[in-house]
C-alpha cells in the first residue's frame, strides 16, 4: 500500500473528497517529519513510537580494499511497533482490525 492507496481508502470510507484527504495526510506526514527533525518522540496509539537516536561513531571497512574507514556519528529514526502488532496474526487474514471504525461501532 502506498500513500495514494491510503488517501483513496480514507476518502472511500469517510465520504470526504480526495483533495481534502490528501491535504490532511500530507499535513500529518509533514508534522511527523518536523517533529523528527526536532528530535521529538512521536507516539501514535495502536501504531507505535517513532524516536530519533544518536548512533555513535565507529570504524567501518571498505569491502573492496579491506581498508579501515571512520564512520561518523549520525542520527537515526527508529520505530517500535505497539503491542497490537505483536498480537496481530496476519496469516489468518482477519477482515476487521481492532481499531477499524466498523468494529469499534459494533462494541
Amino acid at each position: 500500500m502506498i500513500k495514494r492507496d491510503i488517501i483513496e481508502e480514507i476518502a472511500k470510507q469517510t465520504g470526504l473528497k480526495k483533495p481534502m484527504v490528501r491535504m490532511v495526510v500530507e499535513k500529518f506526514i509533514s508534522e511527523i517529519r518536523q517533529a523528527l527533525l526536532n528530535k521529538e518522540r512521536i507516539e501514535i496509539r495502536n501504531l507505535g513510537v517513532f524516536k530519533v537516536k544518536k548512533v555513535k561513531a565507529k570504524k567501518g571497512r571498505n569491502l573492496k580494499t579491506g581498508e579501515e574507514i571512520p564512520v561518523p556519528e549520525r542520527w537515526k529514526v527508529t520505530f517500535k511497533p505497539s503491542r497490537f502488532f505483536s498480537q496481530l496474526n496476519v496469516e489468518k487474514n482477519q477482515q476487521s482490525l481492532p481499531f477499524d471504525s466498523e468494529s469499534s461501532q459494533e462494541k
